[in-house]
């Protein structure tokens, strides 16, 4: 997970230009640590702000709590709601109101929000589905999960130039602003939510929203997270490819970490289709079409419910023939993909991630780069040839090791073909990819790989280098391919152990 720089921090803590919670926010903040709150300090910290009160009684008689008794006054509406959950609800109000005001570099405010706000109404519903009685704590943590955009548009918007953020995948996103700041806005909305004094719960599930298994978080808290998380998820299938397999995608997710079943998943997409009007309302943002709201829910109900009835009445006998298959397909595409000797993949899936990643990168006019090393061992034959295939064996393992403990899990790393290797790494410019080449140089000198009878054996290699974005286009991926492996031969040719950036003969 990544980590925010400490000069990042500190811009956080002086930036000027970024709302800060208003003073309702903090009293809120205030009453809801007192263990002795008492609903006559709720009231009068709500009616001081005439607004938010009338928010909250529209809450308590919306579809949101539909099966709870209509309140007519704003006592009744806090019996209905609980301390805890008005207070939550009222932090939710006074925050989105401050953020509202942040004037956006050219970002997609009102695609930020459209996420926002429906992540926020799938969390409540999802928290409400699933028994748990922090709904509303759930609502917040999704309507916040990507307070960090925010700030990097405010203070860092040549990140976003170029790209239309909600419409890449989230993990994509994080890539790009890792690469651009050194951080992502996971972290940066979760540093923020710190800065303000906010609950470390709402901190640390914004750190972790994007991951709906919820690795690497504590046991009491792994619910919580992932029910924000797969509010991400539910939004991101209604807003963009809501297809079949998008679908049956994310069906499968709400039934692994939340053990809502695909059918009962396409009714609560009915549920939230009446329940985004409230929430415009709430917030005073018209952001939906109603149509359109119908179409998807629908198309939702027809996949998840109609097509997934076989799947209700299936055996434990089919169940166990299917993981069976499973296993036995894993196993076979690990064996399609994968050199056997170095576990790295092999050329063969190598050319196709090179395709798609090309691709990728060409149709979005090169603004976002694909880099690519061709790597080759020096003098790898003299190792074979005097030792044995064993210890080539050894050493071309060692390199995969090493290789793999260089590059990011969304690299890839293959076995090219003899003591050849290739990485491609795709969002990865000119720059940041010369320092990739130059940490693997330096750190396959310090490793030694342990041969035949405990023998040890230096290593070095040779590395051609080739970056494709808008200063330096190629006209294919084999086009690319090609120039690394022009690199790589000068850098044999000027004395091995090194690595040689590629030059078009126009640069």
């Amino acid at each position: 997970m990544s980590q925010v720089p400490e000069h990042i921090l500190q811009r956080l803590r002086t930036c000027t230009s970024f709302p800060t919670p208003p003073a309702v926010a903090m009293q809120v903040l205030q009453l809801a640590q007192n263990p002795d709150l008492d609903l006559g300090k709720v009231a009068d910290a709500v009616s001081a702000d005439p607004a938010i009160a009338a928010k909250v009684m529209r809450i308590a008689n919306s579809a949101m709590y539909s099966r709870r008794r209509q309140s007519t006054n704003l006592r009744q509406a806090l019996i209905v709601l609980g301390l805890n959950a008005t207070l939550t609800l009222a932090l939710s109000f006074t925050l989105v109101s401050t953020l509202k005001r942040a004037n956006t570099q050219g970002f997609d405010f009102n695609a930020y929000w459209r996420r926002a706000i429906l992540s926020s109404a799938w969390g409540k519903l999802l928290a409400s589905e699933t028994g748990r009685r922090d709904a509303e704590e759930i609502f917040l943590a999704a309507l916040l999960q990507d307070l960090g955009m925010l700030v990097i548009d405010k203070i860092w918007p040549e990140v976003y130039e170029g790209i239309t953020p909600f419409k890449i995948d989230h993990s994509r996103i994080c890539q790009h602003e890792q690469n651009c700041i050194g951080t992502d806005h996971r972290s940066i909305g979760a540093a923020l939510l710190r800065i303000w004094n906010m609950p470390e719960s709402l901190a640390r599930t914004v750190q972790h929203s994007h991951d709906p298994s919820a690795a690497g978080v504590d046991g009491n808290d792994k619910a919580f997270v992932r029910a924000v998380a797969m509010s991400g998820e539910l939004s991101d299938v209604w807003l963009g490819s809501h297809n079949e397999v998008a679908l049956r995608r994310v069906g499968q997710q709400a039934h692994r970490y939340l053990g809502i079943q695909p059918n009962r998943l396409g009714e609560l997409f009915a549920s939230v289709r009446e329940q985004l009007p409230v929430a415009e309302e709430l917030f005073q943002m018209e952001l939906f079409d109603s149509s359109q709201l119908q179409d998807i829910s629908d198309a939702a109900q027809e996949i998840l419910i109609v097509r997934n009835l076989y799947q209700i009445n299936a055996s434990e006998e089919f169940q166990q023939e299917k993981r069976a298959l499973e296993q036995e397909h894993r196993k076979l595409r690990t064996e399609t993909t994968r050199d056997v000797l170095t576990s790295a993949y092999n050329r063969r899936h190598f050319e196709k991630r090179l395709g798609e990643e090309f691709a990728v990168c060409a149709e979005r006019g090169y603004g976002w780069p694909l880099s690519l090393i061709f790597i080759d061992l020096d003098k790898f034959k003299e190792v074979n040839d005097g030792y044995g295939h064993q210890a080539g064996d050894a050493i071309l393992k060692t390199v995969a090791d090493l290789l793999r403990e260089n590059t990011r899990d969304t690299d890839t790393v293959a076995r090219y073909g003899g003591d050849e290797f290739v990485l491609l790494l795709p969002g990865v410019d000119a720059e940041q990819v010369n320092s990739v080449a130059d940490r693997i140089c330096a750190e396959v000198r310090d490793r030694k790989a342990t041969i035949v009878e405990g023998k040890q054996v230096g290593i070095t290699l040779s590395l051609g280098v080739a970056t494709c974005n808008a200063e330096n286009q190629f006209a294919s991926s084999e086009a690319l391919l090609a120039a690394a492996d022009s690199a790589l031969y000068k850098s044999k040719r000027s004395g091995r152990d090194r690595y040689t950036l590629y030059k078009s003969a126009a640069a």
